[in-house]
């Protein structure tokens, strides 16, 4: 294999239990066997997964839908992927609703230990709920001394996640119980400003497709934002499926 590509891992992950961690989000947990903890010994919490969702109907093939891992705990032999619960409109949503104890999911990932983030001395972290897993990683892994500004977006005010960070983190919420009717994310963003002495600046936006290329080409037009320290990745399309869209390109400078 060519050292510059990164290995690819599939297993099958058994259902430990699972949890409405609000109304809106669900937690399940897989098991990791011995040999799973060995070849996710080089995979980083809050990289994205490939799922594969097994379908009831004979000769027709799983469906594949991308997903954050949120938590890779080899010490408690633990995966969690959160799942936003909005009913069975969606495969992955009917799948965590409908998930029991024992039942089995394939998952994909890729071998990298490289930060979900590069460093810097202040960041700008942009996301609606589905980026909210990838987000609450990306803070508990900052260091101490750097400052992070967390603008999120979810449903109501009861699904709002607290996370640790060593960083300085101001979270900003907005509630919107129908994002695929619009959102105000990209408004909430332009008015953030940097501090003028903070030199390593980064921006992180995640969330539907229109709010991500808007700020997008609102960040590229930024004198003092370097080219390389802006990542934005559209995670869905209002009205389409991931398959339709065919989403999850990274759409980054």
């Amino acid at each position: 294999m060519n050292s510059t590509e990164t290995k690819k891992i599939r297993s099958v992950f058994h259902v430990k239990h699972k949890e409405y961690i609000t109304p809106h989000f669900i937690r399940v947990i897989f098991n990791i066997s011995d040999n799973q903890a060995e070849i996710l010994s080089n995979v980083k919490s809050g990289s994205n997964n490939k799922i594969f969702i097994p379908t009831d109907e004979p000769d027709t093939q799983e469906i594949v839908r991308t997903y954050t891992n949120r938590k890779i705990d080899i010490e408690n032999r633990e995966l969690s992927i959160d799942f936003v619960a909005h009913g069975d409109n969606g495969p992955a949503s009917a799948w965590a609703l409908q998930v029991q104890e024992g039942d089995f999911l394939g998952i994909g990932m890729k071998e990298s230990t490289r930060p979900l983030v590069p460093d810097a001395d202040s960041y700008l972290l942009v996301g609606d709920a589905t980026a909210l897993p990838v987000i609450s990683a990306i803070a508990e892994q900052l260091p101490e001394g750097v400052n992070a500004k967390i603008i999120m977006e979810t449903f109501g005010k009861e699904d709002e996640i607290l996370c640790c960070s060593a960083a300085n983190v101001d979270i900003e919420w907005l509630y919107n119980p129908t994002p695929e009717k619009g959102s105000r994310l990209a408004e909430k963003a332009k008015e953030f400003k940097f501090l003028e002495n903070e030199q390593r600046k980064y921006v992180y936006v995640a969330a539907e497709y229109s709010t991500v290329k808007e700020l997008r080409d609102y960040f590229r037009t930024d004198p003092s934002l370097d080219s390389r320290a802006l990542h934005a990745v559209s995670y869905w399309k209002a009205g389409e499926s991931e398959d339709q869209a065919g989403l999850h390109k990274k759409q980054s400078s």
